[in-house]
């Protein structure tokens, strides 16, 4: 987790710096998320985690800007503890990306306006557990996850937004464990919604 904050917190100076350098703005952002696996027979965003990232902004018009992002994000799923005809059960995947967002801005009045994009994750960790422990004979997962961002904002104070977002996997994070697919459904696919703050260096 140190490693970790070292790493943000060079990745967000570089960035900001480099923003002031070609006139672009600069944003840092965090904030909590819920995700969920579709294709696991569970559902929900039972999953808890949070971001962290830093990225630069160039404006385009006045209604109109578009940024790119670096960022870590917890993903995966959960199960909370339960009984099942007195057995007790329990789930967990944990999933570790570096994201890599490119968002289109758009405002559609003073203050709402929504983000659009692709995103390409790096997994650099994965876990899975149950109630008997670790699970390390299941499908392996792919190394990169392809994305689609859809996020609104609000501002809530001076250089300050407040954003709701969902992230939904395009292609397959991973095989199902029967190795079949139906039509679009080629197996295990990310979805995440993020609540997360947003700050922005230099006039808005």
């Amino acid at each position: 987790m140190r490693r970790l904050s070292l790493i943000t917190a060079i990745l967000t100076f570089t960035l900001c710096f480099n923003a002031n350098a070609q006139n672009f703005k600069g944003e840092v952002f965090g904030g909590a998320v819920g995700s969920q696996v579709s294709g696991d027979e569970l559902s929900g965003f039972n999953k808890g985690g949070f971001a962290i990232g830093a990225g630069v902004r160039l404006s385009i018009d006045d209604k109109s800007s578009i940024g790119f992002r670096l960022g870590y994000i917890q993903k995966g799923s959960r199960k909370p503890s339960s009984e099942v005809d007195g057995i007790p059960t329990y789930y967990l995947m944990r999933l570790n990306y570096i994201e890599m967002p490119i968002l289109y801005r758009y405002r559609m009045g003073k203050k709402l306006y929504f983000e659009a994009g692709p995103s390409l994750g790096y997994l650099f960790s994965a876990h899975e557990e149950d109630q008997l422990g670790d699970m390390p004979y299941m499908k392996p997962f792919l190394k990169f996850d392809l994305s689609a961002n859809g996020i609104l904002g609000y501002p809530i104070g001076k250089n300050w937004d407040f954003q709701f977002g969902l992230i939904q996997s395009v292609l397959p994070i991973r095989e199902h464990g029967s190795g079949s697919t139906y039509r679009l459904n080629k197996g295990q696919y990310n979805t995440v919604i993020t609540f997360e703050f947003l700050k922005t260096f230099g006039s808005k």
